[in-house]
């Protein structure tokens, strides 16, 4: 009906203009058009050519609705998907950064479309909803592609198989198209990750249709020659160039610009030319990595403990820290003895996950780090967070109390409960919990009287259907999100030095969603709970202690 009302508007505004030009060669002094057939046949072309303005106008409109609608049920459909889906649609990051991209890039072609008078109301709307603070934006859209990046760069996925919608292992029916695949290619390759960017233009390549080959495919090859050339792929980059030479002709931008790779391409000819691997082959000695390696090889898998190691490890009911677990045992899994780490199964119940979820409802923000001076934002950390105190609500005062039974710890000066959620690829790189000295200089530790971070409770509020968990490089354990459960572990030595065998980092989620609860204990008032050794802890372990006794007895 819009589009009637504007072409009938239309045509009374053609309408009065060819009036007033009737009008205006009629009062001329010696114009006269009807007397004279070349003169006539001059008005009658000018009227065709007016004819044929007229109709690409209505062409173009009609195309336009045409491809509004096309889209409108492209959208409809995949909404209708994601409500028969429910939560469990958001928990892909495929379906996320999908619908990232729609919010974001799809429906500003959308917008410029609609930018017409026909449009102009419910495009004054469509601003104003995109304007909103709770949309997503470009910044939103960089951040899905990161995070596709950061699960397959961590897994070591292959790119055939998540385009494919194959998330390590399991298929998700989520497909990608070549504009999708160029996109991610594009941040891969801004973002310095050169091989995942020559596999994702690899394979934009291959998922070309028939209808954007020719819009893509030039845009597809000058940006693979980009990503060959700064990988030193120099025969990667000529045989490339010939393929864009013959898709475009014309073209001789690429060519100039690479002419200097082109003059030594006679000295590499004659070399074996090496395949570009979307991944770097498997270390041979894991025990020299940096942080973040030993941190991203205990996430997937490759770094774990051998099965002499797991021999002195048990599971079982645990009544000692309290007398009332006399009447209540935990259940609790042993991961390592010293450092200690220890799982508690079936800790935390349903409903006081309920009530937590009420209390932080529409209250978290992204995460931060600790800097030099200050807390900041960072993509070592991607997830969102609140505090909360214990006496906002007594089922937080409950668990508190639960946890010092666990623990055998005084909870009285615990730092706030912090809630934490992790999305698309969330993750949390290899950190300590405990402060470093800087941190206590720099005042950026709250009630400094209280010491350090003494020991780590952390709580899995959800369980995670891939990826997503607690990796422990220097024990090289891999705990696996469980809800209910609970890690316990002690971030100090007895003797309060940090200790830095439990650093550790938080895996970057797969598929799912998870919601984590921390406790921070503070040392103030630990003496008592856990008093020092009579020798210093941190430069010697427990087991040295006892073969140098064994040594002198001997």
């Amino acid at each position: 009906m819009l589009l009637k009302r504007y072409f009938f508007d239309t045509q009374c505004r053609l309408g009065g203009v060819l009036a007033v030009l009737a009008v205006l060669g009629w009062c001329g002094a010696e114009a006269e058009f009807y007397s004279s057939v070349h003169a006539m046949s001059k008005v009658f072309g000018y009227e065709q050519k007016m004819l044929q303005h007229m109709q690409k106008f209505i062409a173009d409109n009609e195309s336009k609705l045409d491809f509004l609608r096309a889209r409108l049920d492209e959208f409809e459909r995949e909404r209708d998907e994601a409500e028969q889906w429910g939560v469990a649609y958001f928990e892909s990051p495929l379906n996320k950064y999908l619908l990232s991209k729609r919010l974001t890039l799809d429906w500003e072609h959308i917008a410029n479309l609609m930018a017409a008078t026909t449009g102009a109301k419910p495009l004054l709307r469509l601003q104003r909803l995109r304007q909103h603070e709770s949309m997503p934006n470009a910044r939103e859209l960089e951040g899905a592609i990161d995070g596709l990046l950061r699960l397959q760069f961590v897994y070591r996925l292959k790119t055939k198989h998540v385009a494919a919608g194959v998330l390590d292992g399991v298929s998700y029916g989520t497909q990608l198209n070549a504009q999708h695949c160029l996109d991610i290619a594009q941040q891969a390759e801004r973002d310095d990750h050169l091989q995942l960017a020559h596999a994702w233009l690899l394979e934009a390549n291959s998922r070309l249709s028939h209808s954007d080959r020719a819009q893509l495919q030039p845009l597809i090859l000058r940006q693979l020659v980009k990503v060959k050339a700064r990988l030193s792929d120099h025969r990667g980059v000529n045989s490339t160039l010939q393929v864009l030479q013959n898709v475009e002709p014309g073209s001789e931008t690429p060519l100039n610009k690479y002419e200097d790779l082109m003059q030594v391409q006679h000295q590499i000819d004659e070399l074996t030319a090496e395949p570009v691997e979307e991944h770097a082959p498997l270390p041979e000695d894991f025990t020299k990595l940096s942080d973040f390696e030993l941190y991203r090889y205990t996430c997937n898998g490759h770094i774990k403990p051998t099965p002499s190691e797991l021999r002195r490890l048990r599971c079982g009911y645990m009544s000692e820290t309290h007398p009332f677990l006399l009447l209540a045992p935990l259940k609790v899994e042993e991961l390592s003895h010293d450092p200690l780490l220890v799982v508690y199964h079936d800790v935390i119940y349903q409903s006081e996950i309920d009530t937590i979820a009420r209390l932080i409802k529409n209250k978290i923000q992204r995460a931060t780090v600790m800097g030099n001076n200050s807390s900041v934002v960072s993509n070592a950390r991607t997830s969102q967070f609140t505090f909360i105190p214990k006496t906002r609500h007594k089922v937080l005062r409950t668990i508190d109390q639960r946890v010092a039974d666990m623990t055998d710890l005084n909870l009285e000066y615990a730092e706030h409960h912090q809630l934490a959620n992790y999305g698309i690829g969330g993750h949390y790189a290899q950190h300590m919990d405990w402060f470093y000295p800087n941190a206590f200089a720099t005042e950026q530790v709250s009630s400094i009287e209280m010491g350090n971070r003494i020991a780590t409770v952390l709580f899995y509020l959800t369980d995670v259907e891939q990826g997503g968990g607690t990796a422990f490089p220097v024990l090289k354990q891999l705990l696996k999100p469980k809800k209910y459960a609970a890690a316990f572990w002690y971030n100090l030595h007895a003797s309060g030095v940090g200790d830095v065998r439990t650093m550790h980092g938080a895996c970057p989620i797969i598929v799912g969603s998870k919601w984590v609860l921390n406790r921070w204990i503070r040392e103030f008032v630990q003496s008592d709970r856990r008093p020092c050794h009579l020798w210093d802890d941190s430069l010697l372990t427990l087991s040295q202690v006892l073969e140098l006794d064994k040594s002198q007895i001997e």
